[in-house]
């Protein structure tokens, strides 16, 4: 019988818990997802091996802090770590390695689109498309943190596994994560002459590594199997834009996203985004904003917030 590829997903053999006597690694697997808590107490473990491409995501909260490097679809991401207590979602149908620097102890979920499929049917949540969380993104939820903190003493070995507590406990953080994070607003999965849930990532995927505008459209409908014409209607069906529009809304997400998470000056932000320059950026934010986007940088600096900003990989029209 050949080989399920998702179980190295699954298994998180990518990471190469199997191949390094240093790590130490010990799972979990409930009725909705499986969990895996994964440690290294020395630094330098290295670049992680390619995933197994797939309709899945990964949740990994990190219990002390961790150092390291992120690449998603080939493109560095601007990371640089996570905080004790924080959480990162890596989406599998995209491409993703990570340079794994710092000693580490996470614990990962590993969750199957059916893990979303099953708690639609369980639940009559409306239909799931993912997550909007930004690649990369360091997110402090105490809620998942203390979901995680419940399954601690049975990674420890202080208490025997129990299959009721797994589900009970997978089915708490897929509702937290559907009503906080998850796209639900949408009334399918596909919409009548839409792309598919796959498409539109490709689609997303390939706009959000090339801001500067310079990909054609012939080039993203290919990489979807789909005919310029066809794919530019389904994209608008799906998204409620053109990929055009998608575009000059992304730019303004990530320069928001740097703005808020980075240090760096609004000249590199506005080149990271893909504008032609600094003046170009402050204009078009401005109008997108009702402000400069260094006096929303400043705001931003003086106002409290407990809020993680999220960027939606969505059109949104004004």
């Amino acid at each position: 019988m050949p080989k399920d590829q998702s179980l190295d997903n699954r298994n998180m053999e990518y990471l190469r818990v199997l191949r390094t006597p240093q790590v130490v690694a010990s799972s979990l697997s409930g009725g909705l997802l499986s969990a895996s808590r994964i440690t290294r107490d020395t630094p330098g473990h290295g670049m992680t091996d390619d995933h197994v491409p797939e309709d899945a995501f990964m949740l990994s909260l990190q219990r002390r802090d961790y150092q390291g490097a992120l690449w998603v679809d080939g493109k560095q991401v601007d990371f640089r770590g996570s905080r004790r207590g924080n959480f990162t979602l890596y989406d599998y149908s995209r491409v993703w390695r990570a340079d794994l620097q710092s000693p580490f102890d996470c614990v990962n979920f590993y969750i199957s689109r059916r893990a979303l499929f099953s708690l639609e049917e369980e639940i009559g949540t409306k239909p799931l498309e993912g997550f909007d969380i930004a690649p990369g993104a360091d997110i402090n939820d105490p809620i998942v943190h203390n979901i995680v903190n419940a399954l601690v003493p049975i990674f420890d070995g202080r208490y025997d596994t129990n299959q009721l507590l797994l589900d009970y406990v997978g089915t708490g953080l897929l509702v937290h994560l559907a009503s906080t994070y998850g796209s639900v607003h949408r009334q399918s999965h596909i919409r009548r002459g839409g792309l598919t849930p796959l498409q539109l990532n490709r689609a997303t995927a390939l706009l959000d590594a090339n801001l500067h505008g310079r990909l054609n459209l012939s080039d993203v409908a290919r990489e979807c199997g789909l005919s310029s014409s066809y794919f530019a209607r389904a994209f608008k069906v799906s998204t409620g834009g053109t990929p055009h529009q998608w575009l000059a809304q992304r730019r303004i997400d990530k320069a928001t996203e740097l703005m808020r998470n980075s240090s760096l000056t609004l000249k590199e932000i506005a080149a990271s985004c893909g504008f032609s320059d600094q003046a170009h950026f402050t204009r078009v934010f401005s109008e997108a904003k009702g402000m400069p986007p260094a006096a929303w940088r400043r705001n931003v600096i003086l106002t409290p917030s407990f809020s993680l900003y999220q960027v939606s990989p969505k059109f949104r029209p004004s």
